[in-house]
């Protein structure tokens, strides 16, 4: 394409090529409509905020609101509204425990910098029990670069998984089940107590809870989040979530949004919800599963399974599942990442508590599921994982060990049938052991999130509470 113009010396036509000027401008001019687009839709559905959000390593959720009409001025001005208007301490990604805002000596970050939070519009939602607000996931920038930061969580996973698209042509798709218990004021008034005891899959609760479960379920579908299946469960008051199959970055965008609708719901039902790991050693604990699977690059069909092998696993479903094993006790200290984890984990507490797999067993920790219509295996469901972990990271690193597994073509070892296997590390402390010894893993971490990560996590394990304590502060924040 060139650009005509008249000389005016010689009155001849002559052409030059044409720069990339009108094209950057007219880019630019419809990247702004768009943005006007969307603003105008939010705020002609009553919505006054945009929230920018994002979970920090420890699994507390950031998050600030620009006024919708402030983003409207800036869009008249001519300005991206978008373009960085929002920015976290750089300290608050990863420096500071979930317990407080008060930096962790050895996590190697200050109040000096902050990150420049960029939002991702596919994950933009109106927040139906909060209907002013809209809310957006972000990844995390430094402020004078723009590249994407190391603390990021979110950016790790998304590495991940590309890492997994570009080296072994494959994507990655994970399905969770959330569980978490109700609870709401004795008949006394002064003690939060858990709705009743039922027991798994009793209709007790289901029916009591119907108003909440169906006000819950409209909310979370209204987000375009796909939910499965919702039943009782084993502890007094608990309930499972089963959202549905999404690659690894949805899932754990679903996870946040759902559990930020449980909470809110739950409140505005006169209840509170609480995904603490162990509420009581009398009963069963919450959990939040993670069942893995992959397809090939550019195909919707299911590659963990394989029903030519004795096992029904593909050989790089097998490779998968060992490079978790081989790194699984590192692995802990992020899918169970608070001493209140561990009291969840152990012989009959349907975890699994040694490095091993089996097939339809709830006591291993990876139980490879059939599915119910055609038998085969259908993909491998890590048990030890909870809703106190950061789900971008805890995918993040379970990925990169399972992906660590397939460029390696491991063989994965036999399965459990009773045999003497490893025990699994029964503290946050003998998991960060391992961690600090699995270089694959502080690789794929990063220098300075690694030392940030494991010197806050070693702070939060020193510090001993009791269990009442650990559900009580848990029942002040819900």
């Amino acid at each position: 394409m060139c650009r005509i113009y008249n000389n005016n010396k010689n009155n001849n036509m002559k052409a030059i090529p044409s720069t990339s000027i009108d094209y950057e401008r007219t880019t630019q001019t419809n990247t702004l409509g768009y943005q006007a687009a969307v603003l105008r839709s939010l705020r002609a559905a009553n919505v006054k905020f945009l929230r920018y959000a994002i979970l920090d390593s420890f699994n507390t959720v950031r998050s600030k609101t620009v006024p919708i009409d402030h983003a409207l001025r800036i869009l008249k001005r001519g300005d991206d509204p978008f373009a960085n208007p929002v920015s976290i301490a750089e300290v608050c990604y990863a420096g500071l425990p979930p317990s407080a805002d008060v930096p962790v000596e050895g996590a190697g970050l200050t109040a000096k910098n902050v990150l420049a939070l960029r939002p991702d519009f596919a994950t933009l939602r109106v927040l139906p029990y909060s209907p002013s607000t809209a809310m957006v996931m972000c990844t995390s920038h430094d402020q004078r670069t723009g590249e994407l930061s190391p603390l990021c969580n979110r950016g790790l996973l998304e590495k991940a998984m590309q890492r997994g698209r570009d080296e072994l042509g494959v994507e990655f798709t994970v399905g969770a089940e959330l569980e978490f218990q109700l609870y709401r004021l004795g008949s006394d008034g002064d003690e939060l107590l858990p709705v009743d005891s039922s027991t798994f899959a009793n209709s007790a609760t289901l029916n009591e809870q119907e108003e909440f479960i169906a006000d819950v379920y409209e909310k979370i579908t209204q987000q375009d989040i796909n939910v499965e299946l919702i039943h009782s469960e084993s502890a007094p008051g608990q309930l499972e979530v089963v959202l549905g199959y999404e690659n690894a970055l949805q899932i754990a965008d679903n996870i946040f949004y759902a559990k930020e609708t449980i909470s809110a719901v739950a409140k505005q039902h006169g209840m509170k919800a609480l995904f603490l790991p162990k509420t009581s050693m009398m009963t069963a604990g919450n959990g939040l599963h993670f069942h893995y699977g992959f397809r090939e690059v550019g195909s919707s069909s299911n590659a963990f399974g394989d029903e030519s092998t004795l096992t029904g696993i593909s050989r790089r479903g097998g490779a998968f599942m060992e490079g978790i094993l081989q790194s699984l006790p590192a692995l802990l200290s992020f899918t169970l990442p608070t001493n209140n984890s561990f009291r969840r984990v152990g012989p009959g507490c349907w975890t699994g508590s040694t490095v091993s797999w089996s097939t339809e067993d709830k006591e291993s920790p990876l139980r490879v599921c059939l599915d119910l219509n055609s038998g085969g295996v259908s993909n491998v469901e890590l048990k030890l994982s909870d809703a106190t972990a950061n789900p971008y990271l805890a995918l993040a690193m379970v990925l990169a060990a399972g992906s660590e597994g397939m460029r390696n073509d491991l063989t994965l070892r036999p399965m459990n049938e009773g045999g003497s296997h490893d025990a699994l590390p029964e503290s946050l402390t003998a998991s960060l052991d391992a961690l600090k010894s699995n270089n694959s893993l502080l690789d794929t971490l990063g220098g300075s999130l690694s030392k940030a990560y494991i010197a806050v996590r070693e702070s939060e394990a020193a510090t001993e509470q009791s269990l009442e304590e650990e559900v009580r502060n848990a029942l002040m924040k819900s």
